[in-house]
């Protein structure tokens, strides 16, 4: 069945649609939530981001663990269909097929927002948004629908699962997902589960961790109220974030640890900061 409807979805590609699911497939890169994420935690609704940084995080934590330890071959890499001609199909490891990251990211980050909206109208374009990513995946040839199914799985039980800490036990929360983000670190002592993947969201999770409880405890920054301190602080964390990016990108990429020291700094720094000169500048 896998094979069968991505033969099918592979039929009816055209130029057109090829650019309709880029887009959204562009749109679910784990990259770019985690961007919005930031933007909307530092600009917009300090608690909600909070909780969308853990949500997201966790799922990608666990979907990248297993990712690392499956090995999956992706289906153009399998042979069981040509891969989509675009610039997201390039560069991408062929055996790191499931589950998808894609269709997790999206899948917490809506179910989230959902939970957040609770009206129906509200949360069926995030439905929507969520069947659009997980379909572009199919469509580009880069995921099995089994692939797609068990990333929406990881992604909307997380943030199911979040729903429920936050309402029960909101104190702990911070403290719940640092014991996930060291237990993230986990796999990067076990050689099968050593991939550049792995060692990225290690650190990302790490980083945020430590960063929240930081501002938590120490800095409580509040919401912007007008849109000229929204434009400074989404300035200060382009800087504070590609400044130590850069200073650490000459460090060689061959070896892992380089990698997790990189993304780590990068992360910590935006994300303790940004907050710190907020509210020392009071923007």
């Amino acid at each position: 069945m896998d094979v069968f409807i991505l033969q099918a979805l592979e039929k009816v590609r055209c130029g057109a649609l090829d650019i309709f699911f880029t887009l959204f497939s562009l749109l679910g890169e784990e990259t770019v939530v985690a961007g919005a994420i930031a933007v909307l935690y530092l600009c917009f609704d300090k608690k909600f981001g909070e909780r969308a940084i853990v949500t997201v995080l966790s799922a990608s934590c666990l979907t990248t663990a297993l990712k690392s330890g499956a090995r999956r071959l992706r289906p153009y890499a399998a042979g069981d269909v040509a891969k989509a001609d675009t610039f997201l199909t390039e560069g991408l490891d062929p055996d790191m097929s499931f589950p998808s990251g894609h269709a997790t990211a999206s899948g917490s980050f809506f179910t989230a927002l959902s939970f957040r909206l609770k009206k129906f109208s509200r949360v069926l374009p995030c439905a929507l948004f969520i069947l659009l990513v997980s379909l572009s995946r199919l469509y580009l040839g880069v995921h099995y629908p089994s692939d797609v199914l068990a990333g929406l799985a990881v992604g909307i039980g997380t943030a199911a699962l979040w729903q429920l800490l936050y309402a029960k036990a909101y104190g702990a929360r911070l403290y719940v997902y640092l014991g996930v983000a060291l237990v993230s670190c986990i796999p990067l002592f076990i050689p099968a589960l050593q991939t550049k993947s792995m060692f990225e969201m290690a650190a990302i999770a790490t980083a945020t961790a430590a960063g929240l409880l930081i501002e938590d405890n120490f800095i409580r920054f509040a919401d912007a109220d007008k849109w000229w301190k929204r434009g400074v602080r989404l300035l200060l964390l382009a800087v504070a974030a590609a400044v130590p990016y850069l200073l650490l990108s000459f460090l060689p990429e061959q070896v892992l640890w380089h990698k997790f020291l990189q993304y780590f700094v990068t992360v910590f720094t935006a994300i303790t900061l940004v907050p710190l000169l907020v509210k020392k500048l009071r923007v």
